[in-house]
């Protein structure tokens, strides 16, 4: 249905219709992406099944030269507003997030993202179990941009995190999207939406100069020099 109306999953969660017909975002980043489950009547190529198919660019790990360590860059060109990849691994509770951010600390690296879409109940922790989001860096002039997204679970603690990307993105180009990220309101139901993501400091409740200030070498023009 195209408009989402009446019965079709975002309309019934007074959303709007997140795609077009493309498969591409249309939809503000702060606003939530209600996707067809396996309640549906529909079918795979339904135009409101797009995240739940997975990963359907040909991405590369690399290490990179500049002291970030690994990254991700597309072997294919990526078309503004298209699916990327989803940010996986372990679902934990804050307060274990709080407990493995200490140890993470020590270890200088983490990669616990706050699942805070309506409260800071759950984070996905990427450090043990995830995919190759796991290796997406930091930029403060990020090409990826963050939704979340509702298949087969409603429950608005537990989002899905997905990247879309926020312009052209040639092939042979980097991956990366903003730790720190805060979108801006559109409207009451997109200022539920501030997500952060925890490198060694911030996103666990934790004062980032508590914890001490982590270096950006993302390399952008506005880069804001610390990722915290």
């Amino acid at each position: 249905l195209a408009e989402a109306a009446g019965g079709c999953c975002p309309g019934a969660s007074h959303n709007k219709f997140a795609y077009n017909e493309s498969g591409q975002v249309r939809i503000r980043a702060g606003l939530p992406i209600y996707e067809c489950n396996s309640r549906c009547r529909c079918g795979a190529d339904c135009p409101n099944r797009v995240v739940q198919k997975g990963i359907r660019y040909d991405l590369c790990i690399f290490r990179t030269g500049n002291g970030r360590g690994w990254g991700v860059r597309t072997l294919q060109r990526i078309r503004k507003n298209s699916f990327v990849m989803e940010y996986v691994g372990e679902i934990i509770t804050s307060e274990e997030a709080e407990r493995r951010g200490q140890v993470y600390d020590r270890q200088g690296a983490t990669y616990l993202f706050d699942l805070d879409y309506v409260e800071d109940v759950y984070t996905v922790d990427a450090a043990h179990y995830g995919n190759i989001s796991h290796f997406v860096n930091h930029s403060c002039d990020p090409n990826l941009q963050v939704y979340n997204v509702f298949i087969e679970n409603l429950d608005e603690r537990l989002p899905r995190i997905a990247l879309f990307a926020t312009r052209p993105i040639r092939a042979g180009e980097e991956l990366t999207f903003d730790y720190n990220m805060h979108v801006d309101p559109v409207d009451a139901e997109s200022t539920r939406m501030d997500s952060n993501f925890g490198l060694s400091a911030g996103g666990l409740g934790g004062s980032p100069r508590a914890r001490g200030r982590i270096e950006c070498k993302c390399g952008a023009v506005a880069c804001r020099k610390y990722l915290f």
